[in-house]
């Protein structure tokens, strides 16, 4: 049996999702521990500093790192979310053709940017893998180590969004997505 370009396409897009559904699940813990780090490490610094005038130096250090990491990752879950206001204001001023090639066009754009971040970020992390960090005494290159992982995380999702922007164009995958929907209810 033969498998039709069409069907390649829902199967890549599939793929693509389902990877990104357990990615989404494991970014949502890790960014629930950094939320949470990060207000955890702020009470101790202020009860520390207020209360016994004594601080740790490395507590403002772990929180500047971890809300690094957790503004990339994040980043990267609000991009599967796809609400952005700006966007869909635009998106509902112009015509469904209008939206797909200025949607297509972007994402496009985007993946390059998403792909010359990742380089720029694993250089720049590779540059500062024996640089110490002052008060954590930790290498640097956990904290850049963030720039790539997120630009990597954010270009899945885009490419998931390009997936599904051919997918909801072309006649033929339409179609075989709402077969696909109809045989699995």
């Amino acid at each position: 049996m033969r498998i039709t370009f069409a069907e390649k396409i829902h199967l890549l897009r599939d793929w693509f999702r389902h990877v990104i559904d357990h990615l989404d699940g494991i970014i949502r813990v890790v960014l629930w521990i950094g939320i949470s780090l990060i207000m955890f490490t702020v009470v101790f610094h202020v009860v520390g500093r207020y209360f016994f005038g004594k601080t740790y130096m490395g507590s403002m250090e772990l929180v500047r790192y971890t809300t690094i990491w957790v503004s990339l990752l994040g980043a990267s879950v609000a991009f599967g979310s796809g609400e952005h206001v700006g966007i869909t204001s635009l998106q509902n001023a112009l015509s469904k053709q209008s939206w797909f090639w200025i949607s297509i066009l972007g994402n496009l754009l985007l993946c390059v940017f998403l792909v010359a971040m990742a380089i720029g970020g694993v250089e720049i992390t590779l540059r500062n893998l024996h640089q110490t960090s002052l008060g954590l005494q930790i290498p640097m290159f956990y904290p850049y180590l963030a720039i790539p992982v997120g630009a990597l995380f954010m270009l899945l999702y885009v490419l998931l969004n390009i997936l599904n922007s051919i997918i909801s164009k072309i006649p033929s995958l339409q179609q075989l997505s709402n077969a696909q929907k109809g045989g699995k209810k």
